[in-house]
């Protein structure tokens, strides 16, 4: 993590309630390059809509609770941290801190797959689910 940046406590608390199904999804961001913090916390929502609420011009960490049908169809259900750092449209800065805060972040959230997405193309559901597909194996 950047030097001296720290997940609050309301983030930890957050995404536990995502654990247990209060959220559907809840995301956090740097405040003042120092403090990860929520950002919001969503109880009910589908993934396009969660995917058009991530901001085009700055980063942000996200835990959602991603649901999707497995190779044989059924129902299946994972924690995702996701990573979203836009390429365009996010300062360098901006950049720089939250990559160097990600790795940290992941530590914070074992139970979770990790997906970073740089473009609007990366959060495609289906390549999202394609992915967490081969990671489960």
């Amino acid at each position: 993590m950047a030097p001296g940046v720290k997940v609050t406590d309301e983030v930890i608390s957050a995404s536990d309630e995502v654990i247990r199904h209060k959220y559907k999804y809840v995301t956090f961001k740097l405040e003042d390059h120092d403090n990860v913090i929520v950002d919001t916390k969503v109880e009910s929502s589908t993934y396009e809509e969660f995917q058009a609420s991530l901001p085009s011009d700055d980063a942000r960490w996200s835990i959602y609770d991603f649901d999707y049908k497995n190779r044989e169809g059924q129902d299946c259900n994972k924690l995702i941290l996701f990573g979203w750092c836009p390429d365009e449209g996010a300062k360098i800065t901006t950049k720089m801190l939250y990559s160097g805060s990600t790795e940290e972040i992941k530590k914070k959230f074992p139970a979770t797959k990790n997906y970073g997405a740089n473009h609007r193309d990366d959060l495609n559901f289906d390549k999202v689910r394609d992915t967490i597909l081969k990671t489960s194996q």
